[in-house]
């Protein structure tokens, strides 16, 4: 008997530890995992019946990175897609500059570069939403699309012009951010051996993300360690020609992007935007895509953006240390020792659902690792007594642990239930512009009344705001992480200072409506601004 229980304490330790290892997988099982689960998940055999099935489905209002990833990883026919998005762009009013740029470059990815909408598109489009309308602009000259309003050359100096002093580029703000960063670099990364001042900017902005690495090897945005920041990166230096796998300049303590990209894969083969939440599909198509890129790279082919036989002259001698090392100097003495919040931050960087979840409240584990060991402790204290003939103390063992694993697994999930911890107000004004005559504009400037709404605990701002918007049929808007308009109302769209700013209690607060948790009886208002808040009743925040 002492035999068997010495055995079993060891089995246990050994399937403790070996639960304790993650696999990580080489770089080209990626795609192939984050494909399979699409596949399970639609029940789909083949990649093509995916692209004809759910993907074509959704075409518009979902599966466009889907596509551009698939477009670069096989040979497959995305006609019947096509064909969708022609009937979805026909049907509905694109007011996002990006979005309606992110479109033209998936028919480009498609085969179909003279599809009559890029044309359509491009020029009224290009730089009318900051620096991801140039971005995507780009991307869609580098493969051989013409724009009346912008040169190849003009349009590289006009992003190039958006560079901060810290080396990165952002959507707002004076303090550089990865994605943005990680971004501008993809599309200027064809013109990195062929134009000296690409050349400089590029080595400004590896410094910048080589400098804001975590220790752990991964990336954040707005303060939180995620995916899709780590995705963008390898992707940008994919197109460079710099093995993300294997650089020093970005492998942290002997941590890669790789090692840091696996933390967020769960066992379905999606990912998670933040450690010990449920799989995204935002994270999940951003990994594939910089799977892919990699795969690319390492396989000689075609950069991500690169889709037809347009090629600007190739990068043969990738970002040397040196240079990052020099550009990490300049940021270091230039970069802000504190990122400051506006309220531009507060009009413009407001997250989606999936980033709303990452500002969630870390979970603790705690209560589960106790349950674990009381369990095994009870266990093994079972079989001691019983194998000494005291059945009374191993059965009261027994008792006293279930009721001890019972406590730790309720405290563990008891702030996972949906149990409502009390009610808020919201409701969404456009007052400002109710009188320009536009048939989406409500004319008394309510797209929503005053709504109660329960919450959860965490609930945030952002998370009302979706719910609302899914519930009353209100069309709610977001692209690259940001959100571009509530009820076909857009930022910008009357002018520069134009767009939506959120007030709790008659106050503007300083951060994103995905970092703002609500109380009970909050009252939430959006508003839509046509001069930073100037023009509204309520006290700005700035």
């Amino acid at each position: 008997m002492k035999r068997t229980y010495k055995l079993l304490c060891v089995i246990l330790s050994l399937i403790i530890a070996a639960a304790s290892l993650v696999p990580a997988a080489a770089y080209g099982e990626y795609a192939d995992n984050v494909i399979d689960y699409n596949l399970k998940k639609t029940s789909a055999d083949s990649v093509q019946k995916w692209i004809d099935g759910e993907l074509t489905r959704n075409a518009g209002s979902g599966s466009e990175w889907y596509v551009i990833a698939l477009s670069n990883h096989g040979e497959y026919d995305f006609s019947a897609y096509r064909d969708a998005l022609n009937d979805y762009l026909a049907e509905n009013e694109v007011g996002s500059a990006s979005s309606r740029l992110k479109y033209a470059l998936t028919f480009v990815a498609t085969g179909d570069k003279e599809n009559p909408y890029i044309s359509k598109v491009i020029d009224n489009s290009i730089g009318e939403q900051g620096i991801m309308s140039l971005v995507f602009g780009l991307h869609l000259l580098n493969n051989g699309c013409t724009s009346d309003k912008y040169s190849q050359a003009e349009l590289i100096s006009e992003i190039l012009s958006f560079q901060l002093s810290d080396g990165g580029w952002a959507i707002m703000g004076g303090n550089g951010d990865i994605d943005a960063t990680a971004m501008a670099v993809q599309a200027l990364a064809p013109h990195y051996n062929a134009d000296s001042s690409v050349k400089s900017a590029v080595d400004r902005a590896l410094g910048f993300l080589s400098e804001r690495q975590n220790g752990d090897g991964s990336c954040s945005s707005y303060g939180v360690s995620n995916p899709e920041s780590i995705s963008q990166v390898i992707i940008a230096l994919s197109s460079l020609g710099i093995d993300a796998e294997t650089d020093g300049r970005f492998i942290k303590n002997g941590n890669t992007l790789f090692d840091a990209q696996e933390m967020f894969r769960l066992s379905d083969g999606s990912y998670c935007h933040k450690l010990g939440e449920e799989g995204n599909s935002t994270a999940t198509v951003q990994v594939l895509c910089a799977a892919i890129a990699y795969e690319n790279f390492k396989n000689g082919k075609q950069n991500f953006y690169d889709f037809n036989e347009y090629k600007a002259e190739t990068v043969t001698e990738p970002v040397t240390a040196e240079a990052t090392t020099q550009a990490s100097e300049t940021v270091s003495e230039e970069a802000p020792e504190t990122e400051t919040t506006d309220y531009i931050t507060a009009v413009t960087e407001i997250k989606t659902a999936e980033t709303a979840q990452m500002q969630a409240e870390e979970r603790d584990f705690t209560p589960l690792i106790v349950a674990a060991v009381v369990l095994i402790m009870a266990v093994c204290l079972f079989f001691l007594f019983k194998s000494k003939g005291k059945t009374a103390f191993a059965i009261t063992v027994v008792v006293i642990s279930a009721a001890v694993i019972a406590f730790a697994l309720n405290l563990f999930f008891s702030d996972r239930n949906n149990a409502s911890v009390g009610t808020v107000t919201v409701s969404i004004r456009c007052d400002t512009v109710k009188d320009s005559g536009e048939k989406h504009i409500p004319s008394d400037g309510i797209i929503l009344k005053e709504t109660e709404v329960e919450i959860s605990k965490g609930d945030t701002v952002y998370d009302v705001l979706a719910a609302v918007c899914k519930e009353n049929g209100i069309l709610f808007s977001a692209n690259m992480g940001y959100i571009e308009g509530i009820n076909n109302l857009y930022e910008t769209d009357f002018g520069d200072s134009s767009g939506w700013v959120y007030f709790v209690n008659g106050e503007s607060p300083s951060v994103g409506c995905g970092s703002y948790e609500l109380s009970d009886g909050d009252e939430i208002k959006w508003c839509y601004t046509r001069n930073l808040g100037k023009d509204l009743d309520i006290d700005v925040i700035k």
